[in-house]
């Protein structure tokens, strides 16, 4: 499938492959059809799979919506979610996906998933978020971008991205995906 990625640099499948996270891409039926080198090594050879398999039962749904939003909308998503890898253990991962595109249709997805780390913290960083900040974050982590997240809250466009930009202060972040990981991380979710 990355190989038939038209315009795309020839070297451009070989980078993905060599990611230093796992990168996959699923079709329309959420079946695995190509993961990178550290994906194979975390889940072992499922290609053709359905991937929710993957997924902890009580973040399916979580998994099937956000899977959706990519498909019907054509929106990049970014969230987080508990997979089980090969020995059956579970793993926390932050999502970062985009839809495939074949002329007009989505055809699939790529994404990258960036497992969650361990922090040696004892005490969690004194953050005051107020509480449409703590709305804010939910509504990251369901992945909604700008114009999803100003229509949630019933404010502008420019508005939501001044709540955005003040939740990414607060946590001492720089992403979308950062902040949902921070907040995670430190029980914010």
């Amino acid at each position: 499938m990355l190989a038939r990625l038209g315009s795309a640099p020839d070297e451009l499948p070989t980078l993905f492959e060599r990611l230093p996270v796992p990168a996959y891409v699923f079709d329309r039926e959420i079946r695995i059809r190509w993961f990178n080198e550290y994906a194979r090594r975390i889940f072992g050879d499922v290609i053709g799979r359905n991937a929710l398999r993957y997924v902890v039962p009580e973040d399916a749904n979580h998994a099937r919506e956000q899977f959706a939003r990519k498909v019907v909308g054509g929106s990049p998503t970014e969230f987080a979610l508990d997979v089980f890898d090969a020995e059956g253990g579970r793993l926390r991962l932050q999502i970062s996906s985009v839809p495939l595109r074949s002329r007009d249709s989505v055809v699939g997805v790529f994404g990258v998933a960036v497992p969650a780390v361990a922090v040696g913290h004892t005490d969690p960083p004194d953050f005051t978020l107020t509480a449409r900040q703590h709305e804010v974050l939910r509504l990251l982590d369901e992945g909604l971008g700008t114009t999803e997240l100003a229509a949630r809250l019933g404010v502008t466009v420019e508005t939501a991205r001044n709540h955005v930009r003040a939740v990414l202060l607060e946590l001492g972040v720089h992403s979308r995906l950062e902040a949902v990981a921070v907040a995670r991380r430190y029980g914010l979710l």
